[in-house]
């Protein structure tokens, strides 16, 4: 996820609703800071759900196994075609 734009904490007061704009329709994310230190990020509902899904995924250690060991299957050729998986 990359980071578009910092904004200091005065400067987003005045324009909430232009970041609120921008991260609705250009799925940017805005930095905000105080005394140039970053304090708080905004972001799309979506990104931050996306966000919050893969850190359920990433805390469940089977999910996790499961997951490593299809790569694993993709890397060693053992897959098959979507079609195969689904014939009757």
């Amino acid at each position: 996820m990359k980071v578009e734009e910092y904004i200091s904490v005065s400067a987003a007061k005045s324009q909430l609703l232009e970041i609120v704009r921008r991260v609705e329709d250009e799925n940017s994310k805005v930095v905000i800071t105080k005394n140039g230190t970053p304090r708080a990020v905004v972001l799309s509902y979506d990104d931050f759900d996306g966000l919050l899904e893969t850190i359920d995924i990433l805390a469940d250690s089977g999910t996790v196994k499961s997951l490593r060991k299809g790569l694993k299957d993709i890397k060693e050729g053992r897959v098959v075609s979507l079609d195969e998986a689904f014939k009757d």
